[in-house]
């Protein structure tokens, strides 16, 4: 009989979730460009979405900085919400520092989450398993298969012998 802590599973299924959700985080731009932050016509806008998580926070303190502190604020929390998704669409779409950009991609879905969760027509779950990836992202290091990370690890070995 095997032990079930020593079976092991193939890894490439999550370099292609690594992937899929890269190029989500990438697509996720789309309606946040700058430098004027206004997306194509008939999708809402960066500071649309704001707006909502103002008038439907789960955590009241978290709508209360989004309007006294954020919005007041857009241009400069627009620019960092850009620059911080695409570090994290990049990471994990190239495979690169894959476990950093999943860090980042943790907290900034965790933001989204207590944001936008109660905001109606919304899909709760969406954000519920965008943290999930997140998360095994983290803990299993997916950028070693199809990616950056793979490469550099492959030379730090080589640089070793």
């Amino acid at each position: 009989m095997k032990n079930l802590n020593s079976i092991t599973a193939p890894v490439w299924p999550l370099a292609l979730c690594r992937i899929a959700i890269g190029v989500l985080w990438l697509t996720a731009l789309i309606w946040k460009l700058p430098p004027n932050f206004i997306p194509p016509e008939g999708l809402r806008s960066l500071r649309d979405w704001m707006e909502l998580e103002v008038q439907y926070p789960i955590l009241p303190i978290y709508g209360q900085f989004v309007q006294s502190i954020v919005l007041p604020n857009f241009t400069l929390f627009a620019w960092a919400t850009f620059s911080v998704e695409l570090l994290i669409g990049l990471g994990l779409l190239l495979g690169a520092f894959t476990r950093a950009a999943a860090v980042l991609g943790l907290l900034m879905s965790l933001n989204l989450m207590i944001g936008l969760l109660e905001v109606p027509n919304e899909w709760p779950w969406s954000y519920i398993m965008l943290v999930m990836f997140q998360v095994v992202f983290i803990f299993t290091a997916p950028g070693r298969v199809w990616g950056f990370d793979g490469w550099r690890a492959g030379r730090r070995l080589e640089n070793a012998a």
